[in-house]
């Protein structure tokens, strides 16, 4: 783990020191309007509704009077990695992780999958709160810190979220991938992890560099540490399946469509933050040139 998250810290900082921007492609277009619940994205199939929970967007909390049509490519200068690896994760998704995610949330009850989730919003506070601190967010820091005290204690080691229900201090998750966004560093390039999927450079760092400082590493040991977060990640992966399922069948390319709509849906949270954590914004203005979700 510490050679792996070496040779991509070295890759990020070589590689993202200017960011990428989209160029125009004839081949992909996708269609955002404002006054939709929905994204509709133009494939050979015909066009195809999805969800904005897809790509983190409430539609109740669309920027209204912001316009994300647009034309698109991305450089991929890792495809001949990423593809072999996105069809190895495809498979497992495919033949094991899906089927899986499947009887877990229908054997699971709702309150206990709730209790889950909470369990593990709770224990990754501390790194809400340093991230906020890193970020110059003082105020953010000591309301990540709060409900950690409050949810720990209260909330029963985070099982329960009073600190919401109660308090209304909402949460609002930081990671190092938002702390190097707020510092300028680009995303470097397209990645696919394995087992984890679509990702970037910069993000890739962040998520294997968390996974070694993980609170959870703290209070227990390995193998145990190993098996509780490969089952967090299970946990938050269950209810997205149905989604990567449909989506994986009306595609002619899933890799194309997957990289396009992950690095899409990433441009747009770093260009309204405030909607990733379900504020409304208010629009300052129609930003023409923000990018969308294509697919070629």
């Amino acid at each position: 783990m510490p050679i792996v998250g070496a040779v991509l810290s070295a890759a990020l900082f070589l590689s993202a020191c200017s960011s990428h921007s989209p160029e125009q492609s004839e081949n992909q277009v996708q269609e955002t309007n404002e006054t939709q619940s929905e994204l509709v994205i133009n494939s050979s199939h015909g066009p195809q509704t999805i969800e904005p929970t897809v790509v983190s967007y409430p539609a109740d909390k669309r920027v209204q009077g912001v316009s994300f049509s647009e034309n698109a490519a991305f450089e991929d200068p890792l495809e001949f990695i990423n593809r072999p690896i996105f069809a190895f994760n495809d498979k497992l998704f495919e033949y094991v992780l899906i089927p899986a995610a499947k009887g877990y949330t229908k054997v699971v009850p709702d309150p206990v999958r709730n209790s889950v989730g909470n369990f593990f919003s709770n224990i990754r506070e501390p790194l809400n709160a340093l991230n906020q601190l890193f970020q110059g967010d003082v105020s953010d820091s000591g309301k990540s810190v709060g409900r950690f005290l409050i949810n720990s204690t209260v909330g029963i080691l985070g099982l329960f979220d009073p600190a919401t229900s109660w308090f209304e201090i909402n949460e609002k998750v930081s990671t190092i991938n938002d702390t190097l966004v707020n510092y300028d560093v680009g995303y470097g390039s397209y990645l696919v992890l394995p087992v984890l999927g679509q990702s970037d450079l910069r993000n890739g760092f962040s998520t294997i560099t968390e996974s070694v400082f993980h609170p959870i590493q703290y209070a227990t040991e390995n193998p145990e540490t190993l098996y509780i977060q490969a089952y967090g990640g299970f946990h938050a992966f269950a209810p997205e399946a149905p989604t990567y399922e449909q989506l994986r069948s009306e595609t002619d390319d899933p890799y194309v469509f997957f990289r396009n709509l992950y690095m899409q849906s990433m441009l747009r949270d770093q260009q309204y933050p405030e909607l990733q954590n379900g504020a409304a914004v208010e629009p300052t203005g129609v930003a023409d040139d923000a990018p969308a979700s294509p697919q070629e």
